[in-house]
């Protein structure tokens, strides 16, 4: 299963509303983190839209987690790039969500997601499983 980044954010954040849900979907065996989610999270921190206050402990916090939970975090490969594309263009997505919706198109994974956005894909062949439902 593919974690997406508002899964990440939510388990990371405390006063989320549904990091309770995020954290029991971190307890799932043979997780796999998006390359993209990083990025995501750097971007948001840099436009202001996320606060860390600290982001090399924020780092190593989040190796940390991974680490205790076995998430691999794959790795950027060309081939999701141009999936992203085309999938950005015929489902109207967001960059990201066109990004992680390809890495879990072309890994056959499942993305665990509160986002609605990932069930237009469903006849690309792709799932979204929300937290909610594990």
């Amino acid at each position: 299963m593919l974690i997406e980044t508002d899964v990440l954010l939510a388990v990371l954040n405390r006063s989320d509303p549904a990091n309770l849900l995020a954290r029991k979907a971190l307890e799932q065996d043979g997780l796999s983190l998006s390359p993209f989610s990083l990025l995501e999270v750097n971007l948001l921190a840099r436009a202001g839209k996320l606060e860390i206050k600290n982001f090399g402990g924020f780092a190593k916090d989040l190796t940390q987690l991974l680490s205790a939970k076995s998430i691999r975090t794959l790795n950027d490969r060309p081939e999701y790039h141009s999936e992203a594309r085309r999938l950005e263009s015929a489902f109207r997505l967001t960059f990201f969500d066109s990004l992680h919706g390809a890495v879990a198109k072309v890994q056959r994974e499942v993305i665990v997601s509160f986002d609605r956005a990932y069930d237009r894909l469903a006849k690309e062949g792709i799932k979204r499983l929300d937290p909610k439902d594990l």
